[in-house]
């Protein structure tokens, strides 16, 4: 082989280095999508580039006869790889089968073949001969039928590649557009080049400038595949799946930045994805503060929220979960939220009728208590009447007027708990009020009642809005409060009365203590702990799996302290 020096050669050799150091960075990050084609296509490049240069400081006619050879490996390559890296980038990358790739590559492969072997039947090259006509020499020639079939072969992919590209672009949100325009920019540059030499075009007479333009083109091309990491979380098949969706979704990058959302989304949050696309997720959510948490909290995986939809307060249920390639290394995170509205009211309507239920047996139990309470305050009453008109009879005033006194003293007591089991009748729970607020508003009455200072504390009442407890629980807890704040009416001679309604984990607690004069818990005869109401108390807690503790010291008041679960059995989390 023999070479001599033209200018050409450096800027052919300088686009096979910048080729070379393209495939070097490509093929350190092939984990990216899309980094494995832009390879290949590095590698042609720089062997196009290389070859070309080779085969115009040639000398005579064999030498560039090889090196021109050497190119149709360049030929049958490119196409290919262009259009893989193209179907990657527009989301079909399920399209690139072993088979499929395998039929695309007969065409190519008997093109080189017969490229090395043209001397035998020209269906590439004809009359070929050394012309020394121009600055330098090149090599004459006529095309053979075959060289037109690899032509319109070649063009046609790259045909399909524009296609792909354009209509990407067309649909593009404007994050993406950036980086789709990249890889047409850098896919169309040489191939102008290319398209003039075969027409006859070429500003340079008789040479090729692709070769010299795809490695410098290659370098557009990277930029959008490495420093926008295009195709991580590109839209892989949202056309039949997210764009489908009826839960809205939204995908962010790892700087919290929007790279994608659905139509759900669109009209969910009322704005277009050209318009929410590159945008921070903060300034987007700002309406929202609980979406803005959950972007921001890493210990957040779900939220509750109310959102306008379609001009109706709805109620969703978002959650975000976190991205991450195959090498496990994060890319960003996806929130998708789900109306539950249907379900919530659902829900609600449950929880109304299983108060409904609660209440009804809880009336049937109170009317059963009444009825034996006012049984026996009747029998003793008739006892006293009798005794009183028997003493009356036998002239024994003074002895009468002891078993009146006693009659009117138990006609007050009936009097005063028939008050009481009335206001426990008329004391319900209703799904807008919730538990807190049934028991302040009980503890106000009963305060005006009894002529007592009655306090409602809650310690963390945002914490305790969240909480629901079953129907059930909630109607035995307030009977216990009742009982309690009765016996301190009854027996405690207290001025005061203060209630503590707080959640601990799965639990909640009431504590009842009052100012009154206190007694030995120990030294409480079974029949009086039985008047008051302890056994009562501590059988209602068992029914909903609590527990009931009492504390009290002579002259230091009491203490009722009742632990309820929020939720029982296997309903338990």
């Amino acid at each position: 082989m023999h070479f001599h020096y033209t200018y050409y050669t450096w800027l052919l050799l300088a686009s096979a280095v910048v080729a070379a150091g393209l495939l070097i960075y490509a093929w350190r990050h092939r984990t990216v999508p899309g980094a494995t084609p832009f390879a290949v296509i590095c590698l042609t490049a720089a062997v196009w580039a290389a070859s070309n240069a080779l085969e115009m400081a040639g000398t005579d006619l064999p030498t560039k006869l090889f090196w021109a050879n050497v190119q149709y490996l360049v030929y049958a390559t490119l196409p290919l790889a262009w259009l893989a890296l193209v179907l990657q980038s527009t989301g079909r990358r399920a399209w690139l089968t072993p088979r499929r790739l395998v039929l695309l590559a007969i065409e190519p492969a008997i093109t080189v073949v017969l490229a090395w072997t043209s001397e035998l039947h020209g269906l590439i090259r004809q009359s070929v001969y050394l012309d020394t006509a121009g600055s330098f020499p090149v090599i004459g020639k006529t095309y053979g039928p075959w060289f037109w079939v690899h032509v319109g072969y070649s063009y046609t992919l790259f045909a399909i590649c524009i296609y792909l590209s354009v209509a990407a672009l067309r649909r593009a949100p404007r994050l993406y557009r950036s980086q789709t325009l990249a890889i047409l920019i850098g896919f169309l540059a040489p191939l102008i080049w290319n398209t003039l030499y075969n027409l006859g075009l070429s500003p340079v007479p008789r040479h090729d400038l692709a070769p010299a333009v795809l490695g410098f083109s290659g370098i557009v091309v990277g930029v959008g595949l490495f420093r926008f990491r295009m195709f991580e979380i590109g839209p892989i098949a949202r056309d039949s799946v997210i764009d489908s969706m009826n839960d809205g979704m939204v995908v962010l990058d790892v700087r919290k930045r929007i790279i994608d959302l659905n139509p759900a989304a669109e009209e969910l949050l009322g704005v277009a994805a050209s318009q929410a696309v590159g945008r921070l997720a903060g300034e987007l959510f700002s309406p929202w503060p609980a979406l803005v948490e959950l972007c921001r909290s890493p210990a957040a995986a779900h939220i509750e929220l109310s959102l306008n939809a379609r001009g109706e307060l709805r109620c969703y249920d978002a959650h975000i979960s976190p991205l991450a390639n195959r090498h496990a290394k994060p890319m960003g995170q996806a929130i998708v939220w789900r109306d539950i509205t249907d379900r919530k009211q659902a829900e609600a309507q449950l929880l109304r009728q299983q108060r409904v239920l609660a209440g009804l047996e809880e009336r049937e139990r109170l009317a059963r208590g009444l009825h034996d309470n006012l049984a026996q305050v009747l029998s003793y009453a008739n006892m006293q009447a009798q005794a009183a008109r028997e003493l009356l009879a036998a002239g024994q005033t003074e002895t009468v007027d002891f078993y009146l006194a006693r009659l009117a003293d138990a006609t007050r007591e009936a009097h005063a708990d028939a008050r009481e089991y009335i206001l426990g009748v008329k004391t319900g729970i209703s799904p807008e009020q919730g538990f807190p607020a049934a028991l302040g508003q009980y503890l106000q009455r009963f305060g005006r009642t009894c002529g007592l200072d009655t306090e409602l504390i809650i310690p963390e009442p945002e914490v305790l809005a969240e909480v629901s407890l079953e129907p059930t629980i909630e109607i035995q807890l307030l009977r216990i409060v009742q009982e309690a704040l009765t016996n301190v009416r009854k027996h405690a001679h207290a001025s005061s009365v203060w209630v503590r309604f707080a959640a601990d984990g799965n639990q909640a607690q009431v504590v009842v203590e009052d100012n009154g004069r206190g007694f030995d818990p120990a030294l409480l005869p079974t029949g009086d702990a039985q008047a008051f109401g302890l056994k009562i108390m501590c059988e209602r807690a068992e029914e909903v799996e609590g527990s009931l503790e009492v504390l009290s010291a002579p002259g230091q008041g009491t203490r009722i302290a009742v632990r309820v679960p929020l939720c029982r059995g296997k309903d338990r989390p």
